[in-house]
């Protein structure tokens, strides 16, 4: 969905004011008549949704583009390896103006991936705009948002029974200088301050969790050939959906949500430090240029959104939880990530690994 800048020309009166479709007079008054341009609609969201489709790959992402909204900043490239574009990303205003984000990343090697982790970005940013505009929590709006695409994505699937298109998911709320993120896979979210950097996210790989928990290097699991295949993802072959909640309070700077193709080139969080000068828009297509000299290996979406102050107050402790369906059951709602303690529990999830 990309916005228009004017709904085209109208004419009104020189002298009365009153607004008309054609001739050169008022009929009114008699006064002369010019033409002006009125402005569109405020649009609610956007997508990267391709100009001009490729005919080998239809119904994808374009393979360059960048576009905002106040507040939010993304940008998308195809990378320098691949053919097409199965990254996609959409942003969006809530009616009482905050701020969303959502990345999906098209899993390779899987038919149509382009065309099912675009209808996940659009599903999930309209019903994450849909339940905020009915009241709900950002938490229970993140909720129906992966909801949404992962539904889309398995949508898509249907007519590759043998090899259904795959994502990865990460959506950010965005609430003054709180950020409600929800993930699936290995996209993440960032919070970047001033002079410090912090990664919020925990991808769904054993390695990751292993990691999280502060799991001594020398663990054997680190070494499995599978400690970084995918736990976690959506479509119609994914396990069943459990994706990862978290509401941080941050205290000011930017909330950067971006697939691997960004990610992958950060050995430390604070390599994301510091951000780009210039706008949000400016940033995010600053950080897919440095992703693409860095190598460019993999489609990079990003997106840069502006928390309420400008600030660089660390990022505070923050609760976590699982957001699918027995979340309600959870008490407080928080809890830790899954623990990783035993080889027969390590087994049972690389069942499900996506490499």
């Amino acid at each position: 969905m990309q916005p228009s800048p004017t709904l085209g020309a109208a004419k009104r009166c020189t002298a009365c004011g009153l607004p008309a479709d054609i001739g050169r007079y008022c009929e009114d008054c008699g006064g002369d008549l010019e033409e002006f341009a009125v402005p569109a609609e405020e649009v609610p969201w956007l997508s990267s949704v391709a100009a001009e489709e490729n005919p080998d790959h239809p119904g994808g992402s374009d393979d360059h583009t960048s576009f905002g909204l106040p507040g939010i900043g993304a940008a998308t490239d195809v990378g320098k390896r691949h053919h097409y574009n199965q990254d996609s990303i959409a942003i969006a205003l809530a009616d009482d103006g905050r701020k969303i984000a959502v990345v999906c990343d098209g899993v390779s090697g899987a038919s149509d991936s382009e065309r099912a982790s675009l209808a996940g970005v659009e599903a999930a940013v309209t019903e994450i705009r849909a339940a905020l505009g009915e009241g709900l929590t950002a938490e229970d709006a993140s909720r129906r948002g992966v909801g949404a695409a992962h539904s889309a994505v398995a949508a898509v699937g249907k007519q590759y029974p043998n090899s259904p298109p795959s994502s990865t998911y990460v959506s950010a709320v965005v609430e003054g200088n709180q950020a409600i993120l929800c993930w699936v896979g290995d996209s993440r979210a960032y919070w970047a301050g001033e002079k410090e950097a912090r990664c919020l996210t925990v991808d769904d790989t054993i390695q990751a969790r292993l990691e999280y928990q502060g799991v001594d290097p020398a663990d054997e699991r680190y070494k499995n050939p599978y400690a970084k295949a995918l736990l976690a993802w959506l479509g119609a072959d994914a396990p069943a959906l459990n994706p990862n909640l978290l509401r941080v309070e941050l205290g000011g700077g930017h909330v950067v949500v971006c697939s691997d193709g960004l990610s992958r080139y950060f050995n430390d969080d604070h390599d994301l430090l510091p951000l780009p000068d210039g706008s949000v828009g400016d940033k995010a297509v600053a950080l897919t240029r440095q992703a693409l000299a860095n190598g460019g290996h993999d489609n990079i979406s990003v997106a840069v959104v502006e928390l309420e102050s400008p600030g660089s107050v660390p990022a505070e402790g923050h609760a976590q939880e699982h957001a699918g369906q027995d979340a309600s059951n959870q008490g407080d709602g928080s809890a830790s990530l899954p623990g990783v303690v035993s080889e027969a529990e390590y087994t049972q999830m690389l069942g499900g690994g996506r490499p």
